[in-house]
């Protein structure tokens, strides 16, 4: 707390800690409505990535309950909304932190504040603007070149004999060598997929403030985070590996950011302590 501020009791610090949960949650309310009401352009933006993947011919996306498309943007509304007023919330945290702390301790965080938010812009916009199109790409050209049609292998011949069955009786026609399952996606979990890897390279986006914030406060030696780099990159393979789907452009798409952010770290804390010693 700072030597000038007057001390508060302790039910005087939930009573501030309640008032400011509560701003947040209107701001969050405030966020949602407003989301609510432009859910047209929300969604265009949710369904960019898919229609860059597919080249401006996106498949239709299935809601397999009644109540599904409208939960589904709700919940959209409500991460989005909760997103767009995070400014504001912090800003509440900050006031009730804040108040605890001294004041070299307040221009440390403040220092860190805009950067962070800026990067975390940063991460989601190039989540939806290169990686989420690559990855949806690769999924739909996955589906289609791997699950081919049944192959016609004595098929009327079999039939025949075995099903009874003309094999022109329901008219269809053969659908040999096209692809046999059709990518069309549930809204559902197409948004969950979206907004969770934008949340993912969102954070993910946070290293360089991260790298820093250990060597400023003296955790580890930036000498160390040198010697550490070999060990940095398996690590963040392995982060990827496991919160992306389960293919490797998401997983280089993550960790190859991820590595170049750690290198803007160091080169950040090096040049800031030559700026020191100077």
């Amino acid at each position: 707390m700072g030597e000038d501020e007057p001390k508060m009791t302790l039910g005087e610090h939930l009573d501030e800690l309640r008032g400011c949960l509560l701003r947040t949650l209107i701001g969050v309310l405030i966020g949602m409505i407003a989301c609510f009401v432009l859910r047209q352009y929300l969604w265009a933006v949710i369904s960019w990535p898919l229609a860059v993947a597919t080249l401006g011919n996106p498949p239709a996306m299935q809601a397999v309950s009644p109540p599904e498309g409208f939960s589904t943007l709700l919940k959209l509304c409500l991460v989005t909304g909760a997103i767009v007023s995070s400014p504001y919330g912090l800003y509440q945290m900050w006031k009730f932190i804040g108040a605890g702390l001294y004041e070299h301790e307040r221009r440390a965080i403040r220092r860190y504040l805009l950067p962070s938010i800026l990067l975390f812009a940063l991460g989601v916009l190039f989540f939806f603007v290169i990686v989420a199109p690559l990855v949806l790409r690769f999924f739909l050209v996955f589906n289609q070149e791997n699950y081919r049609a049944p192959p016609d292998w004595m098929v009327d011949w079999v039939g025949k004999y075995v099903v009874h069955t003309p094999p022109d009786a329901t008219g269809a026609e053969p659908q040999s060598g096209g692809g046999f399952v059709e990518s069309r996606f549930r809204v559902t979990a197409y948004v969950s997929f979206v907004a969770g890897l934008s949340l993912v390279f969102g954070l993910g986006f946070q290293t360089p403030l991260v790298v820093l914030f250990l060597i400023g406060t003296g955790l580890v030696p930036i000498e160390s985070m040198r010697s550490f780099r070999r060990y940095v990159i398996v690590v963040m393979l392995i982060v990827a590996a496991f919160i992306t789907p389960p293919d490797w452009v998401s997983m280089i798409a993550l960790a190859g950011p991820m590595y170049l952010l750690y290198e803007i770290g160091l080169l950040a804390a090096s040049l800031r302590r030559r700026r020191k010693a100077a």
